[in-house]
């Protein structure tokens, strides 16, 4: 489908920068928004199901 390979660079990690504030805890926050019903909440449920006797609630 594309000529040249597609290729990842693995470089050393150098940085880490915690996002601000309101990004923080967004799930707890929101937990009606569109985004965590449709798409965090069943991953959520998934883990819990898998892993319930390992994950702290």
């Amino acid at each position: 489908m594309w000529e040249p390979p597609i290729v990842t660079e693995v470089t050393p990690f150098e940085a880490f920068y915690p996002a601000e504030a309101y990004h923080q805890n967004y799930y707890q926050r929101n937990p009606n928004q569109d985004y965590c019903v449709f798409i965090i909440s069943p991953k959520v449920a998934k883990l819990r199901e898998k892993y319930f006797e390992k994950v702290k609630v």
